[in-house]
This record gives C-alpha cells, structure tokens and sequence, in this order.
C-alpha cells in the first residue's frame, strides 16, 4: 500500500519516472511487496498521460510476467491513450485482438474473455482469429453455451 502510494503520488505530480523507481524497488524486493492490479493501473495511467505509449506497453508485459490480469479499467486507460494521445488517433481494436491472443498463449483464460466481453461492450469487433481462439478454449473447457450467452447477453443488454 504504501509503496502503490508513493507511485500514485509521483504520477500525478507528474514525474512517472520517478514512479517507476519505486516500481522497480518493489519488483526487487520480490514477494514482500509484490504489485498488484492497483499499482499496475496507476503506473499504466501516469505512463499513457505523459505520452509514452511504448513504456505503457512493456509495463502491461511485465504485468502478465508477473501473473498478473489485466482488468477493464487497463484497456480504458490505453483505449483513451490511443485516442487522444497518438496521432493519428486510434480505436485500440488491433491492440486489443493482439493481447487477447498473448493472454491465451499464457493460458490466461479468463482474463483474455474479459478483453473479449469490453471489445463488445465498447462496440470493437474482435478478428475472428480472435474469436476463433477464445471458442476452441471455450469449447475445451466445455463452457462454450455459457460462453455465448454470456456474450450476447453483454453485447444486447
């Protein structure tokens, strides 16, 4: 908590780096004060905010190093980002498919159709390369009925 404190303070004063040493003092420190989706999310925001995407990205790579998922708020954060922060401006669709697809390649099922559930609240077609993917999981877990209701109930209501 404390450590995720002085990184939120950082940020928002706006000296990320300096939040990023203490970042990097708690990844050192290993399982006394490991990160957590909080810390991660303020870090990821204070990154998108100053402009550098590409930090943002392989912080959001040593996210998943760390075992930890990504939630809806992670993607509002870079959706924003990519909207009005990159020139020309972007939707995120294709970032998002890409990380659904790295999410299942770490096995990480169920946060890659947490992605998939946003992408269709937000209206951003997945690939069907993504949906591929996501469904032969589905079906290899024998959820693939809930896995559809579950998306079409999201995507009418």
């Amino acid at each position: 908590v404390t450590y995720s404190s002085l990184i939120h303070g950082f940020c928002k004063a706006g000296l990320v780096e300096q939040g990023l040493k203490v970042f990097n003092e708690m990844l050192l420190e290993g399982g006394k004060s490991k990160p957590d989706l909080v810390t991660y999310n303020i870090l990821f925001s204070g990154l998108c905010n100053s402009n550098d995407i590409s930090q943002a990205i392989d912080l959001l790579n040593c996210m998943l190093d760390q075992g930890c998922d990504p939630d809806t708020y992670t993607c509002d954060i870079f959706l924003r980002a990519l909207r009005d922060k990159v020139d020309p401006a972007q939707d995120g669709k294709e970032f998002l498919d890409e990380f659904i697809l790295r999410l299942g390649k770490r096995k990480r099922w169920v946060a890659a159709s947490s992605i998939l559930q946003f992408m269709l609240q937000k209206l951003l077609p997945p690939k069907a390369c993504t949906w591929e993917i996501v469904l032969k999981q589905c079906c290899k877990q024998k959820v693939v009925v809930a896995a559809i209701e579950d998306c079409w109930k999201d995507l009418f209501h």
